[in-house]
């Protein structure tokens, strides 16, 4: 029976892991092929003229914004939580967060922030997890909505209105479904139940356990804490268009707001794609399709895609390095930490992607 068991346990192990290598690896292709396409006869010294002209004074409104946006986000999470943790700390876990996503694979920094929520709080780990998810999704449906009310002005903005329809229909779909199983649960579960009863009985027990937790969780968060939610992240959002759009300025000064509107909305979604850390490659190529159908020179666009990239990598290591500090805790034990309790909520019966 020992054996038996070791032998399970090392297929799960050895299935998780081929998992997370052909994430990497599909993520790094992506960033590669968007890298191709948008360097492709690419003008040098034309990219260093943009780079060598542009007014750098607006950084400095730049960094603000995006750092009261950083800050909306940890408010945001917060009435999520139902202010079990302080708004000042949840905003050093979000910078915490970012910044172990942009140097570690797998976006290991959503992971550590579960985790560290928890921690000297009384939020559960499922508690955490949940509205971790949830916030993904109010995330979509707010970007979408800001795209719409762009999208009058937009040139030839047909395919990309599309696919925003698929994607935010089906975003609300799975929302309100699982708002309407949280609250319904107990049917659901009985479902669960009879369902894994019959195909994997030993670990009925813990999946029935791990979803009643979850979905308790994703039922705290209904009327006005989910409204409170989508204002905070109506203002996220907003803050993170005046800061794009200050930093649009420092480039091409005659552009008009709603084109920052429409381009962070294009790089929200195209970062949402597997890549390599930071997004590299997936943030610049949405960056020069977002401007090219303003006519915007592909030049122009890829120098100032990078240079709000690395303004915002820079920006959020530094905050998180201080985030790190504050809570005591240094960049390979938190990795390591984070990895394990995510293990220990799978124990209890729940996947996570």
């Amino acid at each position: 029976m020992r054996t038996i068991a070791k032998f399970r346990q090392f297929t799960y192990e050895y299935v998780a892991l081929m998992k997370k290598r052909w994430q990497i690896t599909l993520g790094f292709l992506l960033s590669v092929m968007a890298l191709a396409v948008i360097l492709k006869g690419i003008h040098w010294e034309e990219l260093g003229r943009a780079m060598v002209q542009a007014n750098y004074r607006w950084l400095l409104p730049f960094v603000v914004l995006e750092t009261l946006s950083l800050w909306a986000r940890g408010m945001r999470w917060r009435v999520l939580l139902e202010e079990k943790i302080g708004g000042s700390r949840l905003f050093w876990l979000t910078n915490i967060s970012y910044y172990l996503s942009n140097i570690l694979p797998l976006r290991i920094g959503e992971v550590a922030r579960v985790y560290l929520a928890t921690r000297g709080s009384d939020v559960s780990g499922m508690q955490a997890l949940s509205t971790a998810v949830l916030e993904r999704m109010i995330d979509v449906v707010t970007v979408f909505a800001l795209l719409l009310v762009v999208v009058p002005l937009v040139p030839e903005a047909g395919p990309v209105v599309g696919a925003g329809y698929l994607v935010v229909t089906g975003v609300l779909l799975l929302m309100l479904s699982g708002l309407w199983v949280a609250r319904k649960r107990r049917g659901f579960l009985v479902v669960v139940e009879l369902v894994v009863g019959r195909l994997a009985p030993r670990i009925r027990d813990k999946t029935v356990r791990g979803a009643e937790s979850f979905l308790r969780s994703i039922d705290i968060v209904n009327g006005r804490r989910l409204t409170m939610a989508f204002l905070w992240s109506l203002l996220v959002w907003l803050l993170a268009t005046l800061a794009a759009y200050c930093m649009l300025l420092a480039f091409l000064p005659d552009q008009p707001l709603y084109v920052a509107i429409f381009v962070t909305a294009i790089i929200a979604f195209g970062i949402a794609l597997p890549s390599v850390p930071a997004g590299v490659g997936l943030w610049e190529a949405a960056t020069v399709a977002g401007l090219a159908v303003f006519g915007v020179g592909r030049e122009t666009a890829l120098a100032y895609g990078v240079t709000m990239h690395l303004a915002i990598f820079v920006q959020m290591t530094i905050l998180g390095m201080v985030g790190l500090q504050l809570e005591g805790e240094n960049l390979n034990h938190l990795a390591r930490d984070a990895r394990r309790f995510m293990r220990g909520l799978r124990k209890q019966g729940t996947t996570v992607a």
